[in-house]
């Protein structure tokens, strides 16, 4: 059933090249090529496409293939543009029939409009009873003049490299009625999948004008990079589609569809990319810092954001790094996006009273407008932070009036000595549960409550109440070094068995103070370091 495949190649002076067979079986399906390498040339298009009865049109499809060549003078880049028409030879004037295709009007988008000449192709045989033009004898589907599949790519705005991320929405086109549809997609070739959303109901809806009495469905929304530079083929969809008509022999339509391949040229980077660069991607960006109109916490905390704005934000999945002048100590708290915006929220904890300098730093990325690498300023945000001291509050009785009655005067001190007896025990309790320092602790209940109340506040962020468990899990969230992580464990469980024993002073009183201070000096040191590599 395959044809005699002798290509035709003819350039003359033209700027493209095509290959066709000369002969082909009867039910066979067969392509004709047109190449151009010319490097101005970004796509090929035809006009009305035209064949004689023995030879009918299924679809066609535009590919580029890039090429890459490292040579003494540098690096050479070569580009393809493939357009490829697919026929069915059904040979209706009979066997050993010629049949015509074309002429056909080339337009070489970037170089000109060109005529390929008439084409002559010899079709032997004639097509079996019952063979249909959407497949061939060995079942590989075929697209079909009545239902078909294909991929819309949305507007990448600018060349692809790797990493671009690229959406492409997946249609079901039909001019008959529709009963079910059964799909499936294979994996890209050079690209991987981020996200497929596939479309559970069908939305039939009238297709563009070009398509005549035309409907059609969505079936999947793909969202997918390329993996490296050269040819990326995205995923190719088939499906199973039941109609709602019968045939003359009483059967159900029923037809096995695969779309046309896309295939996308992607450009490697360009040449001598700057020290900071991580491979980002970007179409525009603005980066501002900014303090959140927020009252400070109970330690004088500071809230401040971090916005990116541009089209390029939506390749920002980590927030830029920011240098920290002055000392305090910058935690992530949550982030949010909006249309072309993202911004991530921190707490500025000071450690001393004084100014704190967010910035200057910058964002390096590629612009794939103009293909040249970028740099965008992030200007410095000055913050003056205060801690604020834990004490207690002194409680002032005012004086009363020295000519009011005894009476006025019992029920005056009755009521004072219970407001205080209560305003000391709240005092107190507040004080038990925000010890600050452990280097001011008398013994082992006030040293233990130190320790939680700083590890609290260097791992959440706040002053409350943490337990062996809750301080476990928090370090692992923070991914602290295993062995310090497992020292602060064994030191915490060491203090909660000598709450018991109320007489260790001295000098060995002295060593667990100590102890406690480097531990909590070692974690703070490990999970700034975790902030920076981040």
């Amino acid at each position: 059933m395959v044809g005699l495949l002798i290509l035709l190649l003819f350039g003359s002076g033209e700027p493209f090249d095509w290959e066709c067979p000369l002969s082909v079986e009867a039910g066979e399906t067969f392509s004709l090529r047109v190449i151009c390498s010319e490097p101005g040339c970004s796509g090929i298009s035809a006009g009305r496409i035209t064949s004689s009865p023995g030879i009918s049109l299924l679809g066609s499809s535009t590919s580029t293939s890039i090429s890459t060549v490292t040579t003494p003078g540098g690096r050479q880049l070569t580009q393809v543009v493939v357009l490829e028409i697919i026929f069915f030879a059904s040979n209706a004037g009979g066997g050993g029939s010629d049949q015509t295709i074309g002429p056909l009007q080339l337009n070489l988008h970037g170089i000109g409009s060109y005529t390929l000449d008439e084409i002559t192709i010899t079709v032997d045989g004639s097509v079996a009873a019952g063979t249909s033009r959407g497949s061939r004898a060995d079942n590989v589907p075929m697209p079909t003049e009545d239902v078909w599949l294909a991929g819309i790519l949305h507007d990448p705005r600018g060349r692809i490299y790797p990493g671009t991320r690229l959406f492409i929405d997946y249609y079901v086109y039909s001019r008959v009625g529709v009963e079910n549809i059964t799909y499936w997609w294979g994996a890209p070739e050079l690209g991987v999948i981020i996200d497929v959303e596939t479309i559970s109901d069908s939305n039939w809806e009238s297709a563009d004008a070009k398509h005549g009495n035309t409907s059609r469905s969505l079936l999947a929304e793909v969202e997918m990079a390329p993996a490296a530079a050269g040819s990326l083929q995205a995923p190719g969809f088939r499906a199973d589609i039941t109609g709602t008509d019968y045939d003359r022999w009483g059967k159900i339509s029923q037809w096995t569809v695969e779309s046309a391949p896309i295939v996308l040229p992607v450009f490697p980077f360009p040449e001598n990319p700057p020290d900071r660069w991580d491979e980002t991607l970007l179409d525009s960006v603005a980066v501002r810092i900014e303090q959140l109109p927020a009252p400070p916490g109970q330690g004088g905390e500071l809230s401040v954001r971090v916005t990116c704005t541009g089209p390029g934000s939506v390749y920002m999945n980590e927030p830029p790094t920011l240098t920290l002048l002055g000392n305090a100590s910058l935690l992530l708290l949550n982030n949010g996006s909006a249309s072309n915006k993202k911004w991530w929220n921190y707490i500025l904890e000071p450690e001393e009273t004084g100014y704190c300098i967010l910035g200057p730093d910058s964002v390096v990325w590629l612009n794939r407008r103009n293909y040249t690498y970028r740099t965008v300023f992030i200007e410095p945000c000055s913050l003056h932070v205060t801690v604020i001291p834990w004490s207690d509050r002194a409680i002032e009785l005012d004086a009363v009036n020295s000519g009011n009655s005894p009476l006025y005067w019992i029920t005056i001190g009755v009521l004072g000595v219970v407001t205080l007896t209560v305003l000391l025990g709240v005092a107190a309790r507040r004080r038990d549960k925000r010890l600050g320092s452990v280097t001011s602790a008398s013994d082992i209940d006030e040293l233990l409550s130190g320790l939680e109340s700083e590890l609290s506040r260097m791992l959440t962020g706040k002053k409350e109440y943490l337990g062996y468990e809750e301080l476990d899990d928090f370090l692992n969230q923070c991914n602290t070094d295993t062995f310090l992580a497992r020292r602060i464990m064994r030191f915490w469980k060491d203090l909660e068995q000598s709450l018991s024993d109320r007489e260790i002073t001295g000098p060995a009183f002295e060593k667990l103070k100590t102890t406690a201070d480097e531990l909590l000096e070692k974690l703070r040191n490990d999970l700034n370091s975790n902030n920076e590599k981040e």
